[in-house]
């Protein structure tokens, strides 16, 4: 696949030469934005990596990064994208499930923990038991494992460009020249997609520096990037838009956001495996609420449970009971509908034996309302049960009573597990698998 026939050119050529693309602690140009793919394919084809080899890209969140990604892509290799924190155990077993023929390790000089950095390091490791595509996937993600294990997510080209175009009908995303501030990960769908991708398309201007706050139109990120903006109590003069994708969005951090700054949280709903499915970007909902599911997008609401068309099994290396031969493929989310608007809103995690009428991320905002809890995980299986972050002397009996009196007696979890600190996945997302959970207990008793 040559750089004038793949998916990308023309968003990559898009913008004029002088126009800023991304500011980090440098602005760089679209022109240079081509400057540095061109540069990096002729390094990788030097290197052997060829169309159709499957790729592994792994490193320091930088410009060279998106370079090496787009460059790649250009080349017609299947990238495998893999976080900064996977740690080696958990990438050998990636790479003998996905098996790239190459590895492109971004690194040098060292950054703090979900720091950027404009340019670092390209080293070029070649990996003797790797092999070609099987699929046409242009990209391979990783669900997030909170779970459990992560799988490996394909996305074809197709999929990836109608998903910018979703973006682009969405009333309220950035447009041309707009500052966007993307705090997650590109590794990320919503940040990749969502951020880098539709940037690209609508000319907006991409910031990567979490110095730069105060500089952005558009902020985004996650709930816990959005608690530390308020925490930190900068008053960004010209932020019109923050939008949350990622995890559930706390009622303490939506207020004190909307206090600080005059802007409510918005949110983008997805998964790895769907793309976007529906969005409140002006947080018009409240936190509770992720918005209306969007045009071309098909979902439906089995005993409670938000499942999406999707019209191929999106997980690569092996089968999945959660995508169905129909094609509806379930998300985990306990969900209800607005009547009257369609719109969806979050009730916590599925699992087996989970009471659709219960609603979980109720009990776990009345629970983190409690002065001795930092954070707090509630699950619905044969029982409810709630795993607590807190100290030793936070007992069950102080914790069934907190919650009896602002729930009542329905919602009350059977059992509470209080731990010093709640385990969490390699890109800091707290684990929802009640197998895990209890696994963490026992390690740690």
């Amino acid at each position: 696949m040559s750089t004038d026939s793949w998916w990308g050119a023309a968003l990559l050529h898009g913008g004029e030469d002088d126009a800023v693309w991304a500011r980090g602690a440098e602005e760089i140009t679209h022109g240079r934005l081509r400057a540095e793919v061109a540069r990096l394919a002729e390094l990788f084809r030097l290197q052997g990596i060829r169309g159709g080899d499957v790729v592994a890209l792994q490193g320091t969140a930088s410009f060279t990064q998106l370079w090496a990604m787009f460059a790649l892509w250009s080349l017609g290799t299947q990238v495998v994208h893999l976080g900064p924190h996977v740690t080696r155990a958990e990438r050998a077993a990636l790479f003998e499930l996905c098996g790239p023929r190459h590895h492109v390790v971004l690194g040098g000089r060292r950054v703090a923990r979900g720091a950027f950095a404009d340019e670092c390091e390209v080293a070029v490791l070649r990996l003797p038991s790797g092999r070609r595509a099987r699929t046409g996937h242009c990209l391979v993600q990783f669900s997030s494992g909170t779970t459990g294990g992560m799988k490996a997510v394909g996305r074809t080209p197709e999929s990836l460009l109608n998903e910018v175009h979703r973006f682009a009908a969405i009333d309220g995303m950035p447009g041309r020249g707009e500052r966007v501030l993307v705090l997650d990960p590109i590794t990320h769908s919503f940040s990749l997609v969502g951020g880098v991708l539709h940037a690209l398309n609508a000319r907006a201007v991409l910031m990567f520096s979490h110095e730069t706050i105060s500089d952005a139109d558009v902020v985004l990120g996650t709930p816990r990037h959005f608690e530390r903006i308020a925490a930190a109590r900068r008053e960004p003069s010209r932020l019109r838009l923050a939008v949350s994708s990622g995890e559930a969005l706390p009622q303490r951090v939506y207020d004190t956001f909307a206090d600080r700054f005059g802007v409510h949280i918005g949110q983008a709903y997805g998964t790895t495996e769907t793309g976007i499915v529906a969005t409140d970007l002006r947080g018009e909902h409240g936190p509770r609420t992720v918005g209306v599911p969007l045009p071309g997008v098909a979902t439906r609401v089995r005993h409670g449970v938000l499942e999406v068309l999707v019209a191929q099994s999106p997980y690569l290396y092996s089968d999945d009971d959660r995508w169905q031969g129909g094609g509806w493929l379930s998300t985990q989310d306990l969900v209800t509908l607005d009547p009257r608007t369609g719109a969806v809103r979050l009730r916590g995690r599925a699992g087996a034996g989970a009471d659709p009428q219960v609603d979980l991320l109720e009990i776990e905002a009345v629970l983190r309302g409690h002065r001795l809890v930092s954070d707090v995980v509630v699950l619905g299986a044969d029982v409810v049960e709630a795993h607590v972050e807190g100290p030793a002397e936070l007992t069950r009996d102080e914790l069934t009573s907190w919650c009896r009196w602002l729930l009542g007696d329905v919602g009350v979890p059977s059992r509470f597990h209080v731990t010093s600190r709640l385990p969490a996945t390699a890109n800091g997302k707290t684990l929802r698998s009640r197998e895990l959970l209890l696994a963490h207990l026992t390690r740690a008793s």
